[in-house]
């Protein structure tokens, strides 16, 4: 899975390239517990069906290799300033109770989206459902990005701040999620990053890169960066690492539209205007 080429490396000369920054990220699940612990889990219940087979006469065919992680995941993203596609892929692993062999549980996804809305693609399956257009939201507006603000209206919240609870409320959220993120600056796949905390995941990072001509179209407020996730670590979630990734890539426009490639069964393709 990881050593598969990124989407746009595959693809024919069928459409008008596209200027985007790009990322593959690859990585496993932490979560609690975490993947070691899984890990060694996984070696227990093999070992316990082994034995159990063993005691009645049924034969065994216990792994000869095992995998780095029990539950994989790589994600490749592109995003033009207007729209994005992200292809995902997983691999887990669980034991097979008639044999004590491993089986692999296999996904391969694409989500394409924009202010036209959101084309799901299966690419296991070969089904798309949504926005899924034959411009493969081209023609998407792309975001409004609301201004960072001035140093009057910060001093304007702070004077205010000590008598109004909503101010107080605002100030605060300024202070835990500053507009430069934690100050803690990276380098990851020869990208410069600043990390930032996620709101919506308590003690989680996201690396996003500095630099690029255009803030990618899913990065939210204003930046004034690509803002693409070079990293993404959690406590609970999926820690992932960009093994590739470049800004302001030229790539095929075909890759925001796998679902063309023939073969698909594509349902509701009408966009939002």
């Amino acid at each position: 899975m990881n050593k598969a080429a990124m989407p746009h490396e595959s693809l024919s000369a069928r459409g008008a390239m596209v200027m985007v920054h790009l990322v593959s990220l690859h990585g496993y699940l932490q979560g609690r517990p975490d993947d070691a612990t899984r890990l060694t889990q996984l070696h227990a219940e093999v070992e316990d069906c082994v034995r159990r087979n063993g005691a009645r006469g049924i034969p065994s065919k216990p792994p000869r290799a095992w995998p780095d992680h029990v539950i994989s995941s790589r994600i490749d993203s592109y995003s033009a300033s207007n729209r994005t596609i992200r292809y995902s892929s997983s691999l887990a692993y669980t034991v097979n109770p008639l044999d004590c062999s491993l089986m692999e549980t296999k996904n391969h996804t694409a989500h394409l989206f924009s202010s036209q809305g959101t084309c799901d693609i299966d690419l296991r399956e070969q089904t798309a459902h949504g926005a899924c257009d034959a411009a493969g939201q081209a023609n998407a507006r792309p975001p409004q990005r609301l201004p960072l603000p001035t140093t009057a209206e910060i001093n304007a919240i702070e004077r205010n701040a000590a008598t109004n609870p909503a101010m107080a409320a605002l100030l605060a959220a300024m202070r835990s999620h500053p507009p430069s993120g934690s100050g803690e600056r990276k380098t990851i796949a020869g990208l410069e990053c600043d990390v930032w905390p996620n709101p919506f995941d308590p003690g989680a990072r996201n690396c996003l890169s500095r630099g690029g001509s255009f803030a990618a179209a899913d990065v939210t407020g204003n930046l004034g960066q690509s803002g693409m996730a070079l990293e993404m670590t959690s406590v609970a979630g999926v820690n992932m690492l960009a093994t590739q990734a470049k800004l302001d890539a030229l790539v095929n426009s075909a890759v925001f539209t796998p679902y063309l490639a023939g073969g698909f069964r594509i349902t509701n393709t009408r966009t939002h205007p």
